[in-house]
């Protein structure tokens, strides 16, 4: 035993000798620091799987939540959430907005009362010589008893043919003669001639005569009929009541085509009925007393002539509540069908329109002092503009004939 433990520590010895001393600090922070890069880096990959497998989850679940979710009620920041390759869907209001009358009406079609949007360029004539007229205007003096006057295009000159007139007056189609009533009695005279009794027992207060497009009737206010409207045939003298529904109504007016007759309301509104019907239609917009249908309070209490159709009515604006008085002279157009006033291509202001029994238009216009006639025919075209003779300026226009 001994021998063997000789030869052992011998054997130590030279190993001793051979081997190098060892620093295992130095190995012992080296193992450490690679053990711990090794683990962060196992501990990134997790994290950055979680964070992944958290991301995928959180995407999925926003969308199940709001598909319960009603569409005015989303918030605003779940639009950002979403790609931008997903078009978010429109948001609706909740409470429905309702759009006004007025925005959807043009002004002036706001009718806006009735009134025209937009004035017209001036027309360009076919004449500008007052002789190219070829009927006769008829004008009135202003006074409670007024002269009547005709003036012949031709040359200008003009004649008086009733005067001191004692009622309105109505002029013949073909401008020759002139009915009015004096102390309750219809007469009627040839232009400048002596008056023919024609029937006692008539009023004017609220209905002129008016002569038929044919020059053989006339609409009067007969007491007869209990001071109601009616037609008499001049040539017979028979008097004719119009139908009992229309007994309330002012101003009677034939077309021009004799179909249609306008006529004004107590509250100086328009209507218009056809043939010898009984019921009658209410023009719009004039003399309607809600703000809705009558915005700026239009009224015509006194048509003055109307087209060859019936479309087209002459009547002196005014506003609801005014007072009729001094307002024969008719200065606007009115569209019987919808109740818009006509814009005229002509300069100036409009101081009288009248229409005869053929559909033509004479227009009279105020322009810085200078008065001008302007004659449309049926189908507007401006047949004629000429300036109107100095001699008939303070007169009022009366009316148009053949």
């Amino acid at each position: 035993m001994s021998a063997d433990h000789d030869r052992l520590r011998a054997s130590l010895r030279d190993l001793a000798d051979v081997v190098e001393p060892t620093d295992m600090y130095d190995r012992a922070v080296h193992r450490s620091r690679r053990i711990g890069r090794r683990e962060a880096t196992v501990g990134t990959g997790a994290a950055v799987l979680v964070l992944g497998v958290l991301a995928s989850g959180l995407w999925q679940i926003p969308q199940h939540k709001q598909a319960d979710v009603p569409v005015a009620a989303r918030p605003q920041s779940s639009a950002a959430a979403r790609p931008s390759s997903v078009a978010a869907p429109p948001l609706r209001s909740a409470k429905p907005t309702r759009t006004s009358a007025s925005a959807t009406v043009p002004a002036r079609q706001r009718d806006q009362g009735g009134r025209p949007t937009k004035k017209p360029r001036p027309a360009k004539p076919q004449s500008r010589a007052l002789s190219d007229m070829t009927g006769h205007v008829f004008y009135a003096e202003r006074d409670s008893r007024p002269d009547v006057v005709r003036m012949s295009p031709d040359d200008g000159a003009h004649e008086v043919v009733l005067r001191d007139a004692p009622s309105s007056v109505g002029i013949s189609p073909d401008g020759n003669r002139v009915a009015y009533v004096s102390d309750g009695t219809l007469l009627i005279s040839e232009a400048g001639g002596e008056p023919e009794q024609v029937l006692a027992g008539v009023v004017a207060a609220d209905q002129a005569p008016v002569w038929s497009p044919g020059g053989d009737r006339l609409l009067i206010d007969a007491t007869e009929l209990d001071s109601a409207p009616g037609i008499l045939d001049v040539e017979t003298g028979t008097v004719t009541p119009l139908p009992a529904a229309l007994a309330a109504g002012q101003h009677f007016r034939w077309s021009g085509d004799g179909t249609t007759l306008v006529y004004a309301t107590s509250y100086c509104g328009l209507k218009l009925t056809e043939g010898d019907a009984d019921t009658s239609t209410s023009v719009p917009v004039l003399g309607a007393t809600q703000t809705r249908d009558n915005p700026d309070g239009l009224a015509a209490c006194k048509p003055t002539s109307v087209d060859i159709t019936g479309r087209r009515v002459t009547v002196p604006l005014q506003t609801t509540g005014e007072n009729t008085t001094g307002t024969d002279t008719a200065d606007t157009i009115v569209d019987t069908s919808t109740g818009r006033l006509e814009d005229l291509p002509v300069r100036g202001s409009v101081v009288g329109a009248v229409f005869d029994a053929e559909g033509n238009l004479l227009v009279r216009t105020d322009e810085d002092g200078r008065r001008v006639l302007s004659l449309f025919g049926p189908d507007n075209t401006l047949k004629v503009q000429a300036t109107e003779p100095e001699s008939v300026r303070d007169l009022d226009l009366l009316a148009y004939t053949r």
